[in-house]
């Protein structure tokens, strides 16, 4: 089934906060900071993404569903502000550098709406706001990959599906749909983190959930039917949220540890080893829930996203930090 943009989506919501494209005329040439820490500490930034062209940070927002700025020198702004009066989570994001959008998981908490928002990054509007109650009752927007066709990927954490969206048509419809992306065990999430693979061969998808594994799914991107189980040596364990490629290797934050793991395969992605970070960061407590690949460093997100859903307090601060990849040797 395919759905078409939401009626109400071509309306464009007041977008910006400060002089963002004065910023974008003095941006500085110097390097990408160790450290970001976010001014507002009550947005919850479950997910980010790095935009190579202006060189900043989007973050979510899973207490208030807006999107907020980080450019390379620090510089704070909102990008998008969630309708006031509606209880607006954002969740997944990230960008397409070739088609200069941002996309966007975003749930509204009253009616359990479902969508996707897809931005222009040089006119900062929303372009659509596609609503997956028409692809399919009880759909859930968790994370959002793109392919090199502009091509977008959703996982879905309450139901075994991973949906595809094309900004161009204005359309999203069920693309994979298979028993092992079903949640299982005592985790509440199913599908949780999506990444395309460099080449574009296929689609990872993590799962949060502790039952029986896989947690790692291997998705062929030119025929979805074709989906395994990713087995790792060790084992990969916890709740696998947020993930990236970065030559070669794949990057998972793991949420409950509050560390990352890298898996590096020789058989396009059968099999992978494992090596996770040491816990050495000074993280309060667990909550780093993705990684994002700038200026070919791994960025991560610390958002402690675990107790919101959970109706427990966060504990910051909130911030974006480098990962030193050093820490695998």
């Amino acid at each position: 089934m395919v759905v078409t943009q939401s009626s109400w989506a071509p309306i464009l919501v007041g977008l910006v906060v400060g002089c963002i494209g004065c910023a974008d005329s003095t941006e500085s040439d110097e390097p990408l900071k160790d450290e970001y820490l976010l001014s507002d500490q009550t947005l919850v930034p479950e997910s980010g993404s790095f935009d190579p062209t202006s060189r900043s940070f989007y973050v979510s927002s899973a207490t208030k569903g807006d999107i907020t700025r980080v450019q390379a020198d620090g510089t704070e702004s909102i990008f998008f502000a969630a309708p006031t009066g509606e209880d607006w989570r954002s969740l997944g994001t990230i960008v397409d550098d070739t088609a200069r959008r941002l996309w966007v998981c975003a749930q509204r908490l009253a009616d359990e709406t479902q969508e996707i928002w897809v931005f222009d990054l040089e006119s900062r509007e929303r372009e659509l706001a596609l609503n997956l109650a028409d692809v399919e009752a009880g759909s859930t927007c968790n994370d959002i990959a793109v392919d090199r066709e502009g091509l977008a990927y959703i996982s879905d954490s309450e139901n075994p599906r991973v949906y595809r969206a094309d900004a161009d048509a204005g359309t999203v419809e069920i693309w994979a749909d298979d028993p092992l992306l079903s949640p299982a065990g005592s985790g509440i999430f199913g599908g949780n983190g999506i990444a395309v693979a460099e080449d574009d061969a296929y689609v990872i998808v993590s799962k949060t959930s502790t039952g029986t594994p896989p947690r790692l799914l291997r998705i062929a991107r030119e025929d979805p039917a074709n989906i395994v189980g990713i087995v790792t040596t060790p084992e990969l364990e916890g709740f696998a949220d947020g993930m990236s490629f970065l030559e070669g290797d794949l990057y998972i934050a793991m949420v409950g540890a509050g560390n990352v793991a890298r898996l590096r395969s020789e058989d396009n992605w059968a099999t992978a080893a494992l090596l996770v970070e040491p816990p050495t960061r000074e993280v309060s407590v667990p909550g780093t829930s993705t990684v994002r690949v700038a200026e070919g460093a791994l960025y991560a997100i610390y958002s402690d996203i675990t107790k919101v859903l959970t109706g427990l307090e966060p504990v910051p601060p909130f911030r974006i930090f480098k990962v030193d990849l050093r820490s695998f040797e």
